[in-house]
């Protein structure tokens, strides 16, 4: 039991390494190679539909949203990211300072009012770049890691008693957890027992009804998006357009013969179309080669209203019955196949070219919206 403890400790810190890399490398110049190792291993859970919807996000992360609430996502995100990284930095300094001056237990700063900080402050930062960063898998690697953090607190919290005695237990009495004494005997406290079923079990149960609400937010999240969903297309805008001009961009997309072809000689297919200004771009959506200097996402807001770009993608789904919203709901990635130039104020089809096979970063699984 003793060498599991110990490996769970430096467990915790796959959740920061896998998902903070993954953001980290998505805005470098490393993350061709970094996603020639990574997004093989993606790509493994789409085989089976069991699996396949771990990979999706259930926040928008390039589309404009008609919420305030979805608006403010990320600059919350950002804000307790920092809040983490401050929160643990003092904690750990007041820890190893204590240990460096042989000063015994420390009660004093954060350690006041709660017994373990540094956990909070973690799982602060866990919060934030689940936030920035909201696939299905992250979630549950979030889950997984408050429970660590859980059961690291209370093994600690043994060798503190056996070591400090009742100094540490009465310390332990006037103080919470992870909140202060005066909040948390406000909160339902679970009644799981120690052993490995009943603690297997309410991780469980935690992580289903985690997901569950992931779900939930995602079917909000795309009831704020610009679409209008179709038998057999779903037609998204990253961008705030009025309903007009998205039905009028996909209207006149449709008159080229080469997206008709397209469209009606594949009719077990579902698609997902994007209408966006002609001057945005973004690295998640393939809609052109790669540029120097063109990654990331530049979204002017003094766009064109009559001109677009119209990428019409093949959705990649094990639902290929699915109808109207749930293409999006139940697709796992995309095949793109035409970029359609559209002048909505002539009402004309300017060029038709063929789209990227896949983003800069290779065949990796990408917001959907």
């Amino acid at each position: 039991m003793k060498r599991w403890r110990r490996l769970l400790t430096p467990a915790i810190w796959v959740f920061y390494v896998a998902i903070v890399l993954e953001i980290l490398f998505m805005i470098s110049p490393f993350a061709l190679y970094f996603y020639s190792f990574y997004g093989p291993t993606l790509n493994v859970l789409h085989l089976s539909p069991w699996t396949s919807w771990l990979t999706g996000f259930f926040l928008p992360h390039f589309s404009y949203t008609t919420s305030p609430v979805l608006g403010y996502v990320k600059a919350v995100a950002g804000i307790l990211i920092l809040s983490g990284l401050i929160g643990f930095a003092i904690a750990f300094v007041q820890i190893y300072w204590a240990k460096l001056v042989r000063k015994g237990a420390v009660t004093s700063g954060f350690y006041r009012w709660v017994r373990h900080p540094q956990y909070v402050a973690l799982a602060v930062l866990g919060l934030g770049t689940l936030l920035l960063w909201p696939r299905f898998t992250v979630l549950l690697m979030y889950v997984t890691m408050l429970y660590l953090y859980t059961y690291l607190a209370r093994h600690e919290e043994e060798l503190c008693l056996e070591r400090f005695g009742d100094e540490y237990r009465s310390y332990h009495d006037r103080t919470g957890r992870f909140l202060p004494p005066g909040v948390e005997k406000y909160l339902p406290r679970a009644k799981s027992g120690r052993g490995a079923v009943p603690s297997l079990t309410a991780w469980l149960v935690v992580a289903v009804a985690a997901v569950a609400f992931g779900f939930l937010v995602r079917d909000y999240s795309l009831s704020q998006v610009t679409g209008v969903y179709e038998e057999r297309t779903a037609v998204l805008s990253p961008a705030l357009l009025s309903h007009e001009q998205l039905m009028g961009a996909w209207a006149v997309t449709q008159t080229a013969p080469t997206v008709e072809k397209t469209l009606g000689g594949d009719q077990s297919s579902r698609w997902v179309a994007y209408v966006l200004p002609e001057t945005w771009h973004l690295a998640d959506l393939p809609a052109e080669p790669y540029r120097s200097g063109s990654g990331g996402h530049q979204t002017p807001a003094d766009y064109h209203p009559d001109r677009f770009k119209v990428l019409l993608t093949r959705a990649r789904t094990h639902s290929p019955a699915s109808t109207g919203v749930d293409i999006v709901r139940r697709a796992y990635g995309r095949e793109p196949q035409l970029l359609v130039h559209v002048d909505l104020g002539e009402q004309r089809v300017e060029r038709v070219d063929t789209a990227p096979a896949h983003v800069v970063w290779g065949d990796i699984p990408t917001p959907m919206f």
